[in-house]
């Protein structure tokens, strides 16, 4: 039950968020107590007593708003008008001294001149050589009288929140342009769906922040005003898309695929009609029962495959949750709390850019988390995959490389060198029955233990290749070593195995072995020079034993070979 209540509040944060950003500011600062307005079908000042001061206006969409807010009198000697941009066609800005109207200030639909400010709002001043009593506004073509926020502050105080919240919404883009960044590198390099989808939100909430803060009419100045908002609007539904792809692909292992298909249908039909409201000459409150149901549709949607992933214990479904908690909790303080006065009436806004921002940094550590723990265990399985690769090539007994190992390394070691000389030494005990039948297997198998660390101490002494082959049989390969060089290294091989220390045999009791030596091309067929050595072994064998033989290092021939009897 608790589980579920919490669904549901998550859920209700999400759809606030959605509307939102879809709808401008959701706590609007209404222009000051004490405001007048009027509305006239021409641009023609209206007499003060057709003035009214108390209600909202209507009316005003085709015609002409006039506005008249009193200035107080701590700042009328500075004063200066700041408002959050809304979407109207024309407006014009005059300060009212003594009865009399100074020099009018006007900024229309791609051209707000030197008014504008990051932080979404356009500015003006008084001329301060006489106190200021009020300030006319005249708006044309206003959408929405109830998104107007304005206030009047004094001209030193207006500059130092400009600049503050420039560089409060800077570093909160910069974020998110990082974020966005890491997150595409990801996609790219992982070839993970969920990095795409979540680098296209950030970088989408990104270029909304630049958007609706004014910091791209730097670059796009004919973008102010309404085309601004209309494309604030487009944005926000493209983010939500985004977020309703990432959400499918997050989860696509923990739930069926009807659902997160129906959620990214729902994200492109939220983005289609937030492309269609943002047309020109489009009123969005056409749209805003489409936009509604929409949003309110796919966050629901979105909220309830999270907690059915979280309850069957996925990750993915938990950091989403967990993530997007950062705005949701951040959006309901700040419809708690009145923000406007502290954060200079972009401050809603500001923090859910650094929430935004927030969410995507915590989302996209779980997720790098999530991944290097499966990195983890993906290293960690192919290290055990290696191990037990080894193991499968060794002789569990002796260590040595068992047949199938030896293969493998004789190729890796000497099969890439055209034309050089290589030699292979098989080696067998002598009368190795006999020591099972006298001395009992145990005393055998330390002897074959004793001989496989004596032949592995070999490797490192003649940069060689040791193995098990099977039984008592065991191998050599060298490389680099020929004719007579090869014969006297397997002169060595013998002598000193012989002088080992088998302990668990009688006094008196020698351990001999016979050596079949072949020497070839480490280019040629492993088999041929294989079956040459063995043939060297047997003549050994049938010749006495605890000797050498070395066989014709005429590789190629057809004909039997010729053996040279060392020892």
């Amino acid at each position: 039950m608790k589980a579920g209540l919490g669904s549901l509040r998550r859920m209700l944060w999400v759809m606030a968020l959605a509307c939102a950003l879809i709808s401008g500011p959701h706590l609007a600062a209404q222009p000051p107590a004490g405001t007048c307005f009027a509305v006239t079908s021409s641009v023609a000042a209206p007499d003060r007593s057709d003035l009214q001061c108390a209600g909202a206006p209507t009316g005003y969409r085709g015609s002409v708003l006039w506005l008249r807010l009193p200035v107080p009198a701590s700042q009328s000697r500075e004063a200066s008008l700041a408002m959050h941009t809304t979407r109207f066609e024309r407006m014009s800005v005059m300060f009212e001294y003594a009865d009399t109207l100074g020099p009018r200030h006007t900024i229309g639909r791609g051209d707000f001149a030197d008014s504008w400010h990051i932080g979404g709002q356009v500015a003006f001043r008084a001329r301060g050589d006489q106190p200021a009593t009020a300030v006319w506004l005249r708006i044309a073509g206003l959408e929405d009288y109830n998104l107007l926020s304005l206030r009047i502050v004094s001209a030193q105080a207006a500059q130092r929140q400009f600049e503050l919240t420039a560089f409060a919404i800077g570093a909160a883009l910069a974020l998110l342009g990082i974020a966005a960044l890491f997150n595409i590198g990801l996609a790219a390099s992982m070839r993970r769906s969920f990095f795409l989808w979540h680098g296209g939100w950030a970088a989408t909430v990104m270029v909304w922040g630049l958007v609706w803060s004014q910091a791209g009419l730097a670059v796009f100045p004919a973008a102010a005003g309404t085309v601004s908002a209309r494309l604030a609007t487009v944005l926000a539904c493209l983010a939500i898309m985004f977020a309703t792809f990432a959400t499918a692909s997050a989860l696509r292992d923990a739930l069926p695929r009807w659902p997160l298909r129906l959620l990214g249908a729902l994200g492109v039909l939220v983005l289609a009609a937030g492309v269609a409201s943002g047309l020109p000459g489009v009123d969005i409150g056409q749209f805003a029962p489409v936009l509604m149901i929409g949003t309110l549709s796919s966050l629901a949607l979105a909220t309830a495959c999270i907690a059915a992933g979280w309850r069957k214990g996925h990750g993915a479904a938990r950091d989403l949750a967990i993530s997007w908690a950062i705005p949701m909790v951040t959006l309901a303080m700040t419809q708690i709390v009145d923000l406007d006065a502290i954060l200079w009436g972009g401050g809603d806004k500001v923090l859910m850019l650094y929430a935004s921002a927030l969410q995507v940094v915590c989302l996209t550590g779980f997720a790098t988390v999530r991944l290097r723990a499966l990195r983890m265990q993906r290293d960690r399985a192919v290290e055990i995959g290696k191990a037990l690769a080894e193991l499968a090539e060794r002789d569990p007994l002796t260590g040595l490389l068992n047949r199938r190992g030896f293969l493998g390394k004789y190729a890796e070691a000497f099969g890439g060198a055209a034309g050089r000389p290589v030699g292979l030494l098989l080696i067998d005990v002598d009368k190795f029955k006999a020591v099972n039948d006298e001395f009992g297997h145990q005393a055998g198998d330390e002897v074959l233990v004793t001989l496989g660390r004596r032949l592995a101490s070999f490797e490192e002494r003649f940069g060689c290749r040791a193995g098990r082959l099977g039984g008592e049989e065991f191998v050599l390969g060298v490389s680099g070593v020929a004719d007579r060089g090869l014969v006297e290294l397997a002169e060595t091989v013998r002598s000193e195995l012989a002088e080992c220390d088998f302990g668990v045999t009688a006094p008196g009791h020698r351990i001999s072995v016979s050596i079949g030596v072949a020497q070839g091309a480490a280019d040629r067929p492993f088999q041929a020079l294989y079956r040459k050595a063995d043939e060297a072994l047997y003549a050994a064998k049938r010749e006495g034993r605890n000797r050498v033989v070395c066989a014709d290092r005429d590789i190629e021939s057809d004909q039997a070979p010729v053996l040279q009897q060392v020892s």
